[in-house]
């Protein structure tokens, strides 16, 4: 070869070489710096997208397991299906273009070199399919067993279970309940691996006996002086090469991608679940509520919870629904207020039936506050106004009168820093008792803008006097608006305009405390087996 043409050519190659290995290193780079920043950003998107749903569809669902299983798998789903973008990306920005390089190099050599590399990794890709089919029976079957070990996990470390777990000595038990289901979910998973690993070994074998049929292949082209001497000697140096590449797309990222897409396809499935249909009205403010022949059960339940119920509540009007426990107060109250939607029957506002509205509109001038009410890791202000964000931050005045109203003051001792006050240990601030987050709780239910306003049973942790004065200055600033009790301590229920009285799911009496007591009633015997308390 002529040195004067020979040296400017290798110095240009060794320049190529140069930059492509510089744009290797700034690809790689890219490529690590992409899942670690987008990854999470990504996952939060579709967290969002779940939490979106789950505002849509009813809220009954939520009574249903087969329903939380499906919120499980889609949770499992969402943190798969960012790394099954990622890896599908990699595959066809790396993978695929450094294939179809090599490829069209071996097809330019011998044309059944390139296919041999294609056809003897066949089956090892039908393995990745046998594995996607497997994997998808497991995760049905895994999803309520996660559900439950991740609730025993809670019940043992969890901030709200762990106190009483050890007071009572329940960590050892709980501790082999976690340990059970623990088991179990791997041995479904157990399985699943030696099916597939099997499965995945025999196919690997006929892969080996075809990447030695290659290496034949090879050998006779040279044998045949169809390739060169150094076309042999390059081939056969990156035949290895090629095959620990193709055995880490097929059996590693498309292994992995083919187990995910179970998963992936279980959070697209929850996101398709049809969501509760209503348009948006707004309901006129003088509407009186209709109750037409109610009935409902839960799901799966053989019992009806609510049975033939009918009423109706006038607007200003204030209401008290007494039972005993299990008799469907707070049932009738969801059905009440649209939480829940009668299996048969009607609830209507005015002339507007619950089934045709939506929850926006429904829940947009209404308040409550529940017996299991939320402890939020905020400060005093956040955990009264956060029952309506989208109002203007709340003058100290209207703040007082709510506090005043629940039987509270910024300026108790416990709140060292008045409404700035962090409510939580965790955060370097105070923990209150339950009394104390019952009337903040209140609180947070009176400062929402609302016509209707029901209270389920928020004053179990109150003793009956306290709960008696609650009552009092909430009849007063309930007036001209429509209010709803729920209680099954019938001291405070005289100051409601009419009582119903429910057992079992039915409605047995309605009248005030003077008629039902005349009556001699369910009501009757109730307020008798609790008179002591109020003397």
């Amino acid at each position: 070869m002529d040195k004067k043409t020979g040296l400017p050519s290798v110095i240009l190659a060794l320049a190529a070489l140069g930059i492509i290995h510089l744009a290797s290193q700034v690809l790689n780079g890219v490529a690590n710096y992409i899942p670690q920043v987008y990854a999470e950003k990504a996952k939060g998107k579709l967290s969002q997208r779940i939490h979106d749903k789950m505002s849509r569809i009813s809220p009954i669902c939520f009574e249903d397991t087969n329903m939380l299983d499906d919120i499980n798998k889609a949770e499992q789903g969402k943190e798969n299906a960012v790394w099954f973008v990622l890896t599908f990306l990699l595959i066809f920005t790396f993978y695929v273009p450094y294939f179809a390089i090599m490829a069209s190099y071996l097809f330019s050599l011998k044309p059944i070199l390139a296919l041999a590399i294609i056809i003897v990794y066949i089956p090892t890709a039908l393995t990745q399919l046998i594995r996607s089919r497997v994997f998808a029976r497991l995760e049905d079957k895994s999803a309520p067993v996660r559900r439950e070990y991740e609730y025993y996990e809670s019940c043992i470390a969890g901030r709200e279970y762990f106190k009483e777990t050890r007071l009572l000595g329940g960590f050892e038990y709980f501790k082999k309940l976690y340990s059970d289901s623990l088991a179990l979910m791997n041995k479904l998973k157990f399985k699943a691996d030696v099916k597939t690993n099997l499965c995945e070994l025999g196919m690997k074998m006929v892969t080996v006996a075809g990447y030695f049929g290659i290496l034949w292949l090879l050998f006779d082209a040279l044998m045949k002086k169809e390739i060169t001497v150094g076309a042999f000697a390059a081939i056969f140096s990156s035949m290895g090469t090629i095959f620990a590449i193709m055995e880490e797309v097929v059996c590693r990222h498309i292994g992995q991608m083919a187990q995910n897409v179970a998963t992936i396809q279980n959070f697209i499935n929850f996101l398709s679940i049809d969501e509760r249909k209503g348009v948006d009205i707004e309901i006129p403010e003088s509407s009186d509520i209709y109750l037409k022949n109610v009935s409902f059960s839960y799901p799966g339940a053989e019992e009806k919870a609510i049975e033939d119920v009918s009423f109706t509540i006038r607007k200003g009007e204030t209401i008290a629904i007494v039972g005993e426990n299990g008799s469907g107060k707070s049932t009738l109250i969801r059905l009440i207020t649209g939480l829940y939607l009668p299996d048969s029957g009607d609830v209507l506002y005015g002339d507007i039936n619950t089934r045709d509205v939506s929850m926006k509109s429904l829940f947009g001038n209404m308040s409550a506050v529940f017996q299991k009410y939320q402890k939020y890791q905020l400060t005093l202000r956040e955990n009264i106004t956060i029952s309506q964000i989208d109002r203007e931050t709340a003058p100290e005045k209207e703040l007082d009168e709510v506090a005043a109203m629940s039987g509270f003051s910024k300026d108790d001792a416990d709140f060292t820093n008045g409404y700035d006050t962090m409510l939580s240990r965790e955060f370097d601030g105070v923990d209150l008792s339950g009394g104390q987050w019952q009337r903040i709780a209140i609180a947070r239910g009176l400062f929402r803008t609302h016509n209707l306003v029901v209270l389920d049973e928020p004053t179990a942790a109150i003793d009956p006097l306290e709960e008696t004065r609650v009552y009092n200055r909430f009849a007063n600033i309930s007036r001209d608006k429509t209010a709803i009790i729920v209680t099954h301590r019938l001291g405070s229920v005289r100051l409601a305009d009419r009582i119903v009285v429910l057992k079992k799911g039915k409605l047995v009496e309605m009248g005030t405390h003077d008629e039902l007591m005349e009556n001699n009633g369910e009501y009757a015997r109730l307020y008798a087996a609790q008179e002591q308390w109020y003397r």
